[in-house]
């Protein structure tokens, strides 16, 4: 199934869920946890914090019926009488009401400031003689607070002004374990993904084709050409090409991406796009969970790199380069507790290119991804659950600090000042009770970087979401 996705700021997706249980995030998304399955585009080792809405694992089957209930959403069963033709007794509604603050006092001396409610209704419609079916998502974020001279949040349009857009609306073709899909959709690939990090997510236009996720396959594939995105701050679509460069000319991405689990622990992830004479991104990652027995530490390692190169006319930087970035993460779980360290290191003739997506590095943090031309970085995370001991259900904290260093001006090869960031969260978002559904988050930054008319630049979010999703009951 596809990915739909009702939801409010960074919650649970429909889209991942509903591709990603649907859910599968901004398409149809229903959230669980990354560490929970590993079947989507993105890493299974994103601390807590980055587990978002729409940035949730896909557990699209071939029947709505074995989506599996879902920890993050609050779950209401509908049923049906049997006669009920398919196209409306299988569909699934999500929605998802959020609001979502955030502060932060730029290193230029200037301040951005806006607070937003909304999120999104996401429709995903059974099928018509077991084939055809279609899917839609409304999304909106509403200025509460703005001021003109205070933008960019990105929680808003440019101007502080507020979103409001049909994101999703497509048709799917359900053939075997695979989806065709066309129109405008949730992507979930390491390099082209929702990024639901504000109010809403990024969409894209196009035409796809995704293997239904299964846990009893070995593999997942998807590819696709894309023509247009609609960014997470805007209520319009525009061409690949103008998102990645800012011009006029109007060209689409192809991609294709497959991810492979050849033994239990293992996965590994193959990514490729390109945009004619712009430019070609790959990615490829491999991770290991030891998977120790419950009572003992649990190890899991992981490791990727990101690859960029001019193609055809050099229209993005107007001279051919090549560039890439890649990196290392070793995390230990025990008794509640996870512990992480990360470093990364990048090429030294350009910056990382990421106009569509959350970057898949382990050392993209809340502010920056130090991923600066011959920047290196390392840092490493601790955090609690304090479900595990204390019986306080769905509250965690932690903190993560990386450094970074190296990094040039890729035109001049001038050295830039050395930047630092530490990022502290406190999270409410319960599996069970009265209170399923809802999520409470605050995330505190700072970053160092000296040079600037502020050495430190600060940065506060409050969001709170919650998450429903109407659906038949599970089989």
């Amino acid at each position: 199934m596809g990915d739909l996705k009702i939801g409010i700021g960074p919650a649970v997706g429909l889209g991942r869920l509903v591709a990603y249980a649907i859910v599968a995030a901004a398409g149809w998304a229903v959230a669980t946890p990354a560490a929970a399955q590993d079947v989507s585009g993105t890493s299974s080792l994103l601390p807590a914090d980055r587990q978002e809405t729409a940035d949730q694992e896909r557990l699209s089957s071939w029947t709505v019926q074995k989506i599996k209930p879902q920890p993050y959403m609050k779950e209401i069963y509908w049923q049906m009488p049997d006669d009920t033709p398919a196209f409306f007794r299988d569909s699934l509604v999500q929605y998802v009401a959020r609001t979502y603050y955030l502060g932060r006092d730029n290193a230029d001396g200037s301040r951005s400031q806006a607070w937003a409610a909304g999120g999104w209704l996401a429709v995903r419609s059974g099928l018509v003689g077991d084939l055809f079916g279609v899917q839609a998502a409304f999304y909106t974020s509403q200025k509460l607070f703005g001021p003109p001279d205070q933008d960019g949040t990105k929680l808003l349009a440019p101007g502080q002004n507020s979103i409001g857009t049909l994101g999703q609306i497509y048709g799917r073709a359900q053939i075997g374990d695979q989806e065709f899909r066309g129109g405008y959709q949730l992507v979930d690939t390491p390099l082209i993904n929702p990024q639901d990090t504000r109010m809403v997510p990024n969409t894209f236009g196009g035409i796809t084709l995704d293997s239904l996720p299964d846990e009893d396959r070995s593999y997942d594939y998807a590819l696709g050409y894309l023509w247009n995105v609609k960014q997470r701050d805007s209520n319009d679509f525009i061409p690949m090409s103008d998102a990645l460069a800012g011009d006029a000319i109007n060209h689409g991405a192809a991609f294709g991406m497959v991810r492979w689990r050849p033994v239990a622990g293992l996965s590994t992830v193959f990514m490729d796009y390109n945009i004619q004479d712009y430019l070609n991104a790959g990615f490829a990652q491999v991770e290991y969970d030891l998977k120790r027995p419950k009572g003992t530490p649990n190890w899991i390692f992981g490791a990727n790199i990101i690859t960029q190169q001019s193609v055809g006319a050099n229209l993005l930087t107007g001279a051919p380069f090549s560039t890439h970035q890649g990196s290392a993460k070793a995390q230990m779980t025990y008794e509640g507790w996870t512990l992480f360290a990360a470093g990364s290191f990048t090429g030294n003739e350009s910056n990382i290119f990421s106009p569509f997506g959350t970057k898949p590095t382990y050392t993209d943090m809340q502010q920056v991804s130090f991923d600066n031309a011959g920047e290196k970085a390392f840092g490493g995370s601790v955090a609690y659950d304090f479900g595990h001991s204390f019986g306080l259900n769905g509250v965690s904290t932690g903190a993560w600090f990386t450094q970074g260093w190296g990094a040039l001006d890729p035109v001049t090869l001038s050295a830039i000042p050395d930047r630092r960031e530490l990022d502290v969260w406190l999270q409410y978002r319960p599996t069970e009770g009265p209170m399923k559904g809802f999520r409470f988050k605050t995330q505190y930054s700072s970053l160092w970087q000296q040079g600037n008319v502020r050495e430190m630049q600060p940065e506060l979010r409050f969001i709170v979401d919650y998450t429903v999703l109407f659906r038949p009951p599970p089989k």
